[in-house]
């Protein structure tokens, strides 16, 4: 009986160490993506890892703050930017993969409120008002949508004039928060902001004067999960399923 037993062991051990006996660590990849992805994407991983297997976990920042983060070897391997010159600056430092890139969506640059206010904004120049004293912007040297509210206001010749009132912000998300807090009476978010607070924020202008506000998507050289990479980004561009939450959520398509 024992020495069956001995027989028998190495086969048991090649048994238990099979797929059938052992789980796979689960798949994963990672996505740094601007703020304003936040709400879309974690539905839209979801609906990938129910098609896929594979887990997309999320860091959303400031696109300019996320490219540091990358710049310096932060293990990513999706980066997905409100700002399309922060992807360029990116392959030419050969940190990104340039035959990757791929521009996924668009979007619109508005004025925000809170939503009780009774303040009547009809133009840029009435944030000069003295009832106004404080404007929430994201930083411009990181976060796109401050870098094209200042577009916006220096054509306008308000940036200087403003200047003393601005409240900076880490991202798009902190300046919603502010406004729909009532910290600030007015701030710049993209509409799809404040398309998620409409309980706690109005629209008081849709914004132009800026460069097109495009969101590429692109892998990042060196990346450990190149195929799984690119079938995600497939999938934000191409699915019928990310083509409708998109919409859904108010960005406009390519």
């Amino acid at each position: 009986m024992i020495k069956r037993l001995y027989i028998l062991l190495p086969v048991l051990l090649l048994l238990i160490q099979s797929p059938s006996y052992t789980q796979e660590k689960e798949k994963e990849i990672t996505i740094s993506a601007a703020s304003s992805l936040t709400d879309v994407l974690k539905e839209l991983g979801t609906t990938f890892k129910q098609k896929t297997g594979v887990k997309a976990v999320f860091n959303f920042g400031s696109s300019g703050s996320l490219y540091q983060q990358i710049e310096k070897g932060a293990p990513v391997d999706v980066f997905i930017s409100a700002d399309p010159d922060i992807v360029d600056k990116g392959i030419k430092a050969e940190v990104l993969e340039t035959s990757t890139k791929t521009i996924l969506l668009k979007n619109t640059l508005v004025l925000i409120q809170p939503k009780a206010s009774e303040l009547k904004i009809k133009k840029l120049e009435d944030l000069q008002y003295p009832e106004i004293k404080k404007i929430a912007i994201g930083n411009p040297s990181s976060v796109p949508a401050g870098k094209y509210a200042e577009e916006v206001l220096t054509k306008n010749n308000l940036n200087l004039s403003l200047k003393e009132k601005f409240i900076p912000a880490e991202n798009v998300r902190q300046v919603l928060d502010y406004v729909g807090r009532e910290e600030v009476e007015a701030g710049f978010v993209y509409v799809t902001d404040a398309a998620i607070a409409e309980s706690k924020v109005k629209i008081a202008l849709t914004l132009s004067g800026h460069k097109p506000i495009l969101y590429p998507g692109i892998l990042v050289t060196g990346t450990k999960n190149p195929e799984e990479a690119k079938s995600f980004l497939e999938f934000l561009k191409k699915s019928p399923e990310a083509k409708e939450t998109f919409l859904k959520y108010k960005f406009i398509l390519p």
